[in-house]
């Protein structure tokens, strides 16, 4: 399976369609703390990242972990 998406500009980015396979999933309407496995808080300069033992992706500002 291949996800595939288009990145325009560098600020309020919100992902507005989602393509898996041949189906067309519409999320324009729809924010990330929606999705049951991401907690999200609004952070300037923000990413996700996967928190295993909780199962979810998390809002952080500092990368942690290998070498960089």
């Amino acid at each position: 399976m291949s996800i595939k998406g288009k990145l325009r500009g560098t600020s309020n980015i919100k992902v507005q369609t989602l393509k898996l396979g041949s189906t067309d999933v519409n999320i324009s309407t729809k924010s990330i703390q929606e999705l049951q496995d991401v907690e999200a808080t609004e952070t300037d300069q923000g990413l996700l990242q996967y928190d295993a033992s909780a199962d979810k992706w998390k809002t952080t500002s500092t990368i942690d972990g290998g070498t960089f």
